[in-house]
């Protein structure tokens, strides 16, 4: 049967909620009547009939009106749900609540629905948006550092008979332990410990300085906020450290033999050289990172948007799923988590409010951007894009029409950004010396 249109009656409300009032028509209604008689013929055993082949009426009488007129809604009102918003051409953000009518047959359906939607974006004049670059400056002071690393790196390291002081190496038997869980050093294997506070946590740097060989010491340690479990970071730790030996560095000699050693170039000349260009091109690389960062900030603090509650706890609940996937990975449950940071679900939501608000606006300003400017993707590489993430998954035409509309969004997007790049950049001449 060939899918007629929707009646479909558009109305906006606040609030970025849209109200549709939909009516499907009578022969599709009875058409999905049929084909729920038909799924309930295969579930339901009616006497002197094989499974799905009783009649329908007899099928019917069998199981009742009610529950054949459930299973049409169930069916008929999420099909009938997307095509009414494709052919209202709105783009729902949340949840829709809907109203359904008694369904009868050889009558109409209609229901109505309302569906919160993404807001209008007001870019104002984006493209009087200007952002002066940064341009890190290579001085040879940071030249003259890291040619003190290379010396550290190829130091060798001469055993001394006093005790440990900052800058030593030491051989040592290092656990780490928060409550009864071991962080580290488990299999109490001898290390090496860097007594370096850039490298190793302070209080650890602390604790150690001063121990003889042979000397055992247990203290208190907390983590820093940077900790790659973000569950114990602040956490409190025991730390207990077994000193074997305590050595010093001997740097080599900063001559021509240093270059030959760390494998650029034959002289010191060339060896500074190696590093200017290396600093330079990681400089370049942060100084590309941050302006993008500080345009993308104007833009989104630049427009005039209303964002949607429903965007907002979307957002939250989003990044809450990818913070218990990585839990998850490290065999930590969610509420397991919440006990060791002391935070409770609500603290956890209502810490991930602004910097959810931030992503919501920022995301609504590059697609406001992407159709303002015209601009579209390569379909192919929305393809690829889809096809990569799809990868090893068995999946519905649905939801690989899904994968395709988030590739081309995020492409877009990206698309986006470059463009306000070109608009923001300026004159690239000039840059602000950092």
């Amino acid at each position: 049967m060939a899918i007629s249109e929707l009646s479909v009656d558009v109305e906006r409300k606040p609030g970025s909620q849209v109200e549709l009032r939909v009516e499907a028509p009578r022969a599709e209604v009875d058409a999905a009547i049929n084909e729920a008689l038909r799924r309930l013929a295969g579930r339901v055993r009616v006497p002197g009939f094989r499974p799905g082949k009783a009649p329908a009426a007899i099928v019917e009488r069998a199981v009742g009106w009610d529950v054949v007129r459930q299973d049409t809604v169930e069916h008929l009102i999420p099909r009938l749900y997307e095509r009414a918003i494709d052919q209202a051409g709105v783009d729902p953000v949340g949840e829709p609540q809907l109203d359904v009518a008694t369904l009868e047959r050889e009558q109409p359906l209609t229901f109505t629905v309302v569906v919160t939607v993404k807001p209008d974006v007001d870019l104002r004049d984006y493209q009087t948006i200007s952002v002066p670059r940064t341009t890190t400056e290579v001085t040879d002071e940071r030249v003259d550092e890291a040619l003190e690393e290379v010396r550290r790196r190829h130091a060798e390291l001469k055993e001394v008979d006093r005790p440990a002081q900052a800058g030593d190496v030491v051989r040592a038997v290092l656990t780490m332990r928060h409550g009864d869980e071991v962080l580290s050093g488990e299999d109490e294997r001898e290390r090496d410990v860097e007594l370096d506070r850039e490298t190793v946590l302070p209080e650890i740097v602390e604790g150690v300085i001063g121990m003889n060989a042979g000397e055992h010491r247990e203290f208190e340690a907390k983590l820093p906020a940077e900790y790659p479990r973000e569950e114990l970071r602040g956490a409190t730790v025991t730390i207990e450290v077994t000193v074997n030996a305590v050595r010093e560095r001997e740097l080599p000699p900063l001559d021509d033999s240093l270059a030959e050693t760390d494998g650029h170039g034959t002289t010191l000349g060339e060896l500074r050289d190696h590093y200017r260009d290396t600093l330079t091109r990681a400089a370049e690389e942060h100084d590309r990172e941050k302006h993008e960062s500080d345009v993308l900030t104007a833009l989104r603090d630049h427009i005039r948007v209303d964002v949607p509650e429903a965007m907002v706890e979307r957002e939250i609940q989003r990044q809450i799923d990818d913070l218990e996937f990585r839990l998850s990975s490290i065999g930590i449950p969610l509420d397991k988590y919440l006990e060791l940071t002391g935070q409770t679900a609500e603290k956890l939501r209502g810490d991930r409010r602004e910097p959810a608000v931030e992503r919501v606006r920022l995301d609504l300003a590059l697609d406001a951007l992407a159709s303002a400017e015209g601009l579209e993707v390569d379909e192919s590489q929305v393809d690829r894009d889809a096809k990569r993430i799809a990868e090893g998954r068995r999946l519905t035409a649905t939801q690989r029409h899904r994968l395709q509309d988030i590739a081309r969004r995020d492409l877009l997007r990206r698309a986006a950004a470059e463009r306000m790049m070109e608009i923001a950049g300026g004159d690239p001449e000039g840059f602000v010396e950092a």
